[in-house]
């Protein structure tokens, strides 16, 4: 199968990344596969670095963009490709121009939320042209459908997923803090990702100032948010830190692309954003077999199975997040069955399932 992967974002988040994961994947399981991205996004620079076919697209206009789904169109056909991937609701309006009257399936992986309805004419356009929308939780497929004009036969819930080699069984701690610079003989939890206010690691280190885990020691991983209106959120939270007297047991470090040693350096992992649709995260430190604790908000619920994977705190409530840390022993784990949906042999079985089916409804 001919599979067109697109994307106009000028960032790297979550939904590049996956993106590009999944057109790897892809690759791997013998589809040919094309990547559109924006030159000089990180996506592309990405794309190259991993030798995956790509084709330079402009940045469109969000709507409307009629002679831009034109070139789309063309190029689809021309090629004949069989699917059309995207990812991010700003390419909707394109990609639904452009496979108008074509044979080629247009599929939305969902990685957003929609807390708004979208039931204009111009939405019931767009949305009646997606072939398949796949979500990565239920509760995200269920606002979809209640927001938006999407049929229940045209979703799908797949859960956004790793590599197989993620559920190996996890490395040495001492070796892997030894690796990373950390003390060895403290508990350690982890919070990895953009250091950003919503992301809340603001509430990890004014647990840390609670008498309950005043033993615990920080491990954040990230950078800044981009573009973030020239504000720098390390240095208030490195700020906050000395006047909570916690900056001797909070180590930063800057973003890595290999996690999982990051992982086994650690005895719990939080997931403190005010709401996150899927966090990769979550299911990283599920992989690794660490205890989390995560907000009880957005898809973290769902993928802690409402408290039987990990601990929930309400966002913002820094003394629940200490208490929990003072309760290792009676933490909820799943068992390597219960994470076979986060693995990417499964991941694929459905989704090749899923592409037969879709290339069939758009003939």
């Amino acid at each position: 199968m001919r599979i067109a992967f697109l994307s106009s974002s000028m960032g790297w988040g979550g939904l590049e990344r996956n993106l590009q994961r999944y057109a790897h994947w892809m690759q791997e399981a013998g589809h040919e596969i094309e990547v559109n991205a924006v030159p000089e996004s990180p996506l592309a620079t990405s794309v190259v670095a991993a030798n995956l076919p790509l084709r330079f697209i402009p940045r469109q206009r969000r709507y409307l963009p009629v002679g831009a789904a034109s070139v789309l169109k063309k190029h689809l056909l021309s090629n004949r490709f069989d699917v059309l991937w995207i990812r991010d609701p700003r390419d909707l309006p394109l990609a639904a121009w452009a496979v108008r009257t074509l044979n080629c399936a247009l599929i939305f992986q969902q990685g957003m939320q929609i807390p708004t309805p979208k039931n204009a004419p111009w939405h019931r356009m767009r949305f009646a042209a997606v072939t398949r929308w796949v979500s990565p939780l239920n509760v995200l497929r269920e606002e979809a459908l209640r927001n938006t004009p999407l049929k229940e036969e045209q979703t799908r819930v797949i859960s956004l997923a790793l590599e197989d080699e993620w559920f190996d069984k996890s490395g040495d701690k001492i070796n892997s803090r030894k690796e990373w610079g950390l003390p060895n003989r403290v508990p350690i939890i982890g919070l990895f990702g953009r250091i950003d206010p919503l992301k809340g690691q603001a509430d990890l280190l004014r647990a840390l100032a609670e008498p309950e885990a005043n033993q615990w020691h920080a491990f954040i991983i990230g950078q800044n948010t981009p573009n973030a209106a020239g504000a720098n959120h390390q240095d208030e939270l490195k700020d906050l830190a000395v006047a909570l007297n916690v900056a001797d047991r909070v180590h930063w470090r800057p973003p890595n692309e290999q996690l999982a040693a990051a992982y086994d350096c650690c005895d719990a992992y939080a997931m403190c954003s005010a709401s996150e649709t899927f966090g990769m995260v979550t299911i990283e430190a599920l992989a690794r077999q660490i205890p989390i604790i995560g907000t009880n908000t957005g898809g973290t619920p769902e993928l802690l199975a409402n408290g039987r994977f990990g601990k929930l705190y309400e966002p913002g409530n820094h003394r629940q997040l200490a208490q929990a840390l003072n309760s290792l022993e009676n933490w909820p784990m799943p068992s390597p069955s219960q994470l076979k949906s986060f693995r990417q042999s499964k991941a694929l079985e459905e989704w090749q399932q899923l592409l037969r089916h879709s290339r069939r409804s758009a003939l």
